[in-house]
């Protein structure tokens, strides 16, 4: 049985909702529906061409073997024309096939290239064809009392077309008529034919037919149908990553600012800080305080104070030194940045740099007692190969203790913290 991969939304221009309706609608659709809806067809063609080929290969080369081994019946059962059947198969129809089989993978890319998307059921069918049309010229030219009995041999024939090669249901269906034009075809030009045997070799290969091409139905039906499974899991896959991704990054982020929440801030600062101990270079924390936001809130009210948070996050985040920066929601009304490889004047520049964005905001803040406006004060902390904050917790009590002496010191300001 073929296995067929689906490409999942390649080569379809819809949206993943349009794409799972037509899945669904081909999943749904009636049993004497073979075709797949709207574009999902032509990319199941499409899709499925490699896997077509390499089928097609494979059962070929059992199929050449198998028909050269029937020298065998032909000295048995037609032994007059017994070396101009040699010729026919090893001659003339083994190099054309050998020849196809050989070119199957280059066959399989112009299919792609050129969307061929019948390259292998025309493979098969014409290699089927073009063994039912030597069998036939094998038994026209015969004149053994057995020749009659031979014609079993289309029977072969056509299983290996339909249930072999597993020809997709259309063309098996072209296959089995052309055998079935061939025996006939023979039948007519064979004066003396035994009309018991003539009419019995006809309803066994009507029923063969019949049965093989319902086999061939059923087959392609259930390819087609996990075909369609396979993409609506692909497409389920793909939207389960898009809801884990955004998950993750709701469990990251702080919920009022969207910049990072404190948990992610810790993870982040643990493994910063391990790296930059391991590559011996500097990593700095900033810590700041919106000033008097007590006050901001008592005055314009809770939802003024939120608007006013979020507005400074996203001051903060659109001037950080460095897309690796971190902005991170501490808790309340305060902040922190860690930025990686940077030293003290780097976290200095970078601080003083923030509070100037905050306070170019203009947001008026008539309950501050030392502004007009919405401003920070920021603490900044550096870890140094050998210096006194060794680990992220030491980094976030020294930068909270100079976040507390720029407040002590008047506000809006920057302060660096010193080891004493």
């Amino acid at each position: 049985m073929l296995t067929i991969v689906s490409g999942a939304s390649k080569g379809l221009a819809l949206p993943g909702q349009d794409i799972r309706a037509l899945v669904d609608r081909g999943l749904k659709s009636s049993f004497w529906q073979l075709r797949l809806p709207d574009g999902l067809e032509q990319q199941y063609l499409q899709d499925s061409i490699e896997a077509r080929v390499m089928h097609t290969q494979r059962a070929g080369w059992f199929a050449l073997f198998v028909f050269n081994s029937f020298l065998l019946v032909d000295w048995l059962m037609v032994p007059d024309v017994f070396w101009r059947s040699v010729l026919i198969r090893i001659a003339v129809f083994s190099p054309l096939g050998i020849a196809v089989l050989l070119n199957a993978d280059r066959l399989a890319r112009l299919g792609h290239d050129k969307s061929w998307v019948n390259v292998a059921d025309w493979m098969s069918l014409l290699s089927g064809w073009g063994a039912a049309l030597s069998l036939a010229v094998i038994l026209w030219m015969s004149h053994s009392p057995w020749v009659h009995y031979y014609h079993a041999g289309f029977l072969v024939i056509i299983i290996y077309g339909n249930l072999v090669q597993q020809l997709r249901f259309p063309f098996a269906i072209a296959f089995s008529l052309g055998v079935l034009a061939l025996h006939v075809a023979g039948v007519a030009l064979t004066a003396d034919f035994p009309p018991g045997i003539r009419v019995g070799m006809v309803l066994m290969l009507l029923v063969t037919a019949s049965f093989t091409l319902t086999a061939n139905y059923l087959v392609e039906r259930a390819t087609r149908r996990r075909y369609l499974l396979a993409w609506r899991d692909d497409q389920m896959m793909e939207e389960l990553s898009v809801l884990n991704a955004r998950l993750q990054k709701l469990s990251r982020s702080d919920v009022l600012t969207g910049v990072a929440n404190r948990r992610h801030f810790h993870t982040h600062l643990q493994q910063a800080v391990a790296r930059a101990q391991d590559a011996g270079t500097p990593l700095s924390l900033l810590m700041m305080d919106v000033d008097h936001f007590k006050a901001y809130n008592d005055r314009y009210g809770h939802p003024a104070g939120d608007e006013c948070l979020r507005q400074v996050a996203t001051a903060l985040q659109t001037h950080l030194r460095h897309p690796a920066d971190l902005v991170a929601r501490f808790g309340g009304e305060e902040f922190v940045v860690v930025m990686q490889e940077a030293n003290e004047d780097a976290a200095a520049c970078a601080a003083d740099r923030l509070r100037e964005a905050v306070q170019a905001l203009n947001m008026r803040h008539e309950g501050s007692s030392s502004h007009t406006v919405v401003t920070i004060s920021v603490g900044a902390a550096t870890l140094t190969p050998g210096g006194g904050a060794t680990t992220a917790d030491k980094l976030v009590s020294c930068a909270d203790r100079a976040l507390y002496e720029a407040k002590r010191g008047g506000r809006n300001r920057v302060q660096l913290f010193r080891d004493s």
